[in-house]
């Protein structure tokens, strides 16, 4: 007389079971950490759409440019720009 309902599977069953839950697990993870990447990835892994960035001034530009501005008089200028030239 067989007792209990393991519906014939026998020792097969717990062998199998581990086996998809493992399985399950593993899924799980792999789907979680999908979703960590998802959400921190960038918009787009291509080249900046920003386009290209201004070049900072020279020293010697900003030089030129307080002058004109007349925020220092021509020997502070000239010698200004011949110790930049050095």
């Amino acid at each position: 007389m067989m007792m209990g309902t393991d519906w014939g599977f026998g020792w097969g069953g717990m062998f199998f079971g581990w086996f998809i839950m493992a399985g399950l697990t593993v899924a799980f993870v792999l789907f979680v950490v999908w979703l960590v990447r998802l959400s921190t990835a960038s918009t787009s892994p291509g080249p900046s759409t920003t386009g290209p960035q201004a070049k900072a001034p020279s020293a010697l530009e900003i030089l030129d440019a307080r002058y004109a501005r007349g925020e220092i008089t021509k020997e502070e200028y000239l010698d200004t720009q011949a110790t930049l030239r050095t």
